[in-house]
């Protein structure tokens, strides 16, 4: 998983609520916050996202963030949980990985108009940047992710 890294993420504290601007290359090195100095938590594995916590994830997230709608009858989407967690772990910070299961959450699902499953959704500062329905490799989703963040610069 690579070709997509921005030179600086936006990471938002869970303490004080403040955005805080952050190298990618520091990522790793544990950063805090620049107003409260609490540590900043960077996600490595994908976040269970509901109803209740839509709009916090996903919405008021100052980064970017892939929804990715699954159910668990299908076998495409149990396959794609692998490649989610690989990109959890490696973009840590990068990107956050939202998962939806959409027989748990029927509400989401409805509101997205989500009639397959998987479905892949970019979002950045809280705005949809593309999607696409549908399993993909690895390299696949590497691709499209990388092709999404130059869409998103322009």
């Amino acid at each position: 998983m690579n070709g997509f890294s921005p030179d600086k993420v936006l990471l938002r504290c869970t303490s004080c609520m403040a955005v805080n601007r952050i190298p990618s290359e520091k990522l790793r090195a544990r950063p805090l916050c620049g107003k409260c100095r609490h540590p900043l938590k960077v996600p490595h594995v994908p976040i269970e996202v509901a109803e209740t916590n839509f709009v916090r994830e996903v919405l008021e997230n100052p980064g970017y963030v892939l929804v990715f709608f699954w159910a668990p009858w299908c076998a495409h989407c149990r396959g794609m949980i692998i490649i989610m967690n690989e990109l959890a772990r490696e973009k840590a910070g990068i990107i956050t990985v939202a998962m939806i299961n959409t027989e748990k959450e029927t509400l989401l699902a409805r509101r997205f108009s989500v009639m397959s499953v998987p479905r892949l959704t970019l979002y950045r500062h809280g705005r949809i940047i593309d999607e696409v329905n549908g399993a993909l490799s690895a390299q696949q989703l590497n691709e499209w992710l990388t092709f999404a963040f130059r869409k998103a610069t322009v």
